[in-house]
């Protein structure tokens, strides 16, 4: 099928050279391990779409590919007959500083966007993991929130408008270019976390922020969990309004030269603060001053001049370039807040040697796992889970155990309403189908 010659007449007549079937070029797209048979590496949003109905034309399966950074998400794809390198497609093609608005290529990686950025004192803000070569669309499809979701919104909060190609090469438009709009449905809302699987994001408007004029880091040290839990829901509960909350056990805090400790404690939270050099000082001094009085044993500060190192080490601890994934096995689990001690708890007891963090102002837990020991069916925590209605899922495995680590779907979960919306965008089944909860 894919080596017919009109079918490669007609890609390389659209594409040129950016198509590629050696087997040495496709090898280093792979995905989950397995090369692609072609790889397609369109310049703009038109080849895609040509390039996308001559392959669903040939009733192909398609993977959309970015840096490649979550190509490790169980389960593995098998064999992959094409693959939609979006490399090509990037650049912010327009930047509206007065308005806090930005319309970006899918493709562009988020260091290049946050750079464009600066120039204006203001920056996306994601701090998502592998921020040195993620997509922005890659990041999207992934829904890969970051800590500062708690200041600044999810990553949905954010986009405000896409151009999206189709598996048929149908380009599409939902949402708007400005902040306040009655566009009505934002069909592009669901393309967010729908991991490649009902089109490409192939242009974003967005919405960016402000640089803080003043930034300060709080680390202070506990314990135990449940004071460290504790004292971050105090926080979250205040009028402090910091930029961002992240907890860590002490394995995860030795990754982050900042958070290393003499002290017998086990658990680092962290606060990051920032604004006007007043309300900096005042989340601040206030964070410092909950924490003591929750039981830490240390309180320690960050200055201004080291926060974006320091934040970016930390950030990568969530799922992200910290761990290697032929070494660890990475579970995201999310329970309600006020809970979230619980749920390490039961993560502990399933993975004594995991590497914690969690985001604790939305109750989202990160369990970095040694492959060598990684359980796949841990089964009071899938128990747990189920009587606590938390959500689970694994975010990467090695290749070759891909098939044991798929985590049991959340108790009412619109399955059906997923399946009757890729059937919808995708009828065909040419992007990476079972790619998505529940092998749709």
């Amino acid at each position: 099928m894919l080596a017919s010659t009109p079918f490669t007449i007609a890609l390389r007549d659209v594409l040129g050279e950016r198509f590629r079937v050696h087997p040495d070029e496709c090898a280093q797209f792979k995905v989950d391990g397995a090369a692609p048979k072609l790889v397609l590496s369109p310049r703009s949003l038109d080849e895609a779409a040509r390039a996308l109905n001559i392959v669903s034309g040939e009733r192909a399966t398609v993977v959309l590919r970015g840096a490649g950074t979550k190509s490790r998400r169980p389960p593995p794809r098998g064999d992959v007959d094409a693959v939609l390198d979006t490399s090509e497609l990037r650049g912010v093609l327009e930047h509206k500083p007065g308005d806090l608005t930005a319309t970006i290529a899918g493709g562009t990686p988020l260091h290049e966007l946050q750079f464009a950025l600066r120039k204006h004192e203001q920056f996306f803000p994601s701090d998502a993991p592998f921020a040195a070569t993620a997509t922005l669309g890659g990041t999207l499809g992934a829904n890969a929130n970051g800590a500062l979701r708690q200041r600044y919104g999810s990553l949905r909060d954010n986009v405000l408008g896409m151009r999206f190609v189709l598996a048929d090469g149908a380009i599409a438009f939902s949402g708007a270019k400005v902040v306040k709009s009655v566009a009505g449905y934002d069909t592009h809302k669901a393309f967010i976390g729908s991991r490649g699987t009902l089109g490409l994001i192939g242009e974003l408007t967005i919405k960016v922020a402000p640089l803080p004029a003043v930034q300060r880091v709080l680390i202070a040290t506990f314990e135990d969990c449940a004071s460290a839990r504790a004292a971050a829901g105090t926080i979250s509960a205040s009028p402090l309004f910091p930029l961002a909350l992240t907890l860590h056990d002490s394995r995860a805090a030795g990754r982050v030269p900042a958070l290393r400790t003499s002290s017998a404690a086990v658990w680092s939270l962290v606060v990051r603060c920032g604004g006007s050099r007043s309300a900096t000082s005042e989340q601040f001094e206030g964070a410092a001053a909950l924490c003591k009085e929750a039981g830490a044993a240390t309180v320690r500060d960050v200055g201004d001049d080291l926060v974006e190192t320091v934040w970016s080490q930390i950030a990568e601890l969530a799922g992200g370039a910290a761990y290697d994934s032929d070494s660890f096995v990475v579970a995201k689990l999310v329970a309600p807040p006020a809970r979230l001690h619980e749920l390490i708890a039961a993560a502990r007891n399933a993975w004594p040697d995991a590497e914690m963090t969690a985001h604790p102002h939305v109750g989202v837990l990160f369990a970095n796992i040694p492959a060598a020991g990684a359980t796949s069916q841990p089964g009071a925590l899938w128990q747990a889970c189920a009587a606590g209605g938390w959500t689970a899922e694994f975010l990467s495995a090695p290749h070759v155990r891909g098939e044991e680590f798929i985590a049991p779907l959340p108790a009412g979960l619109a399955i059906k309403l997923q399946r009757r919306l890729k059937a919808a965008l995708d009828p065909g089944g040419t992007l990476d189908p079972g790619g998505f909860l529940g092998g749709i």
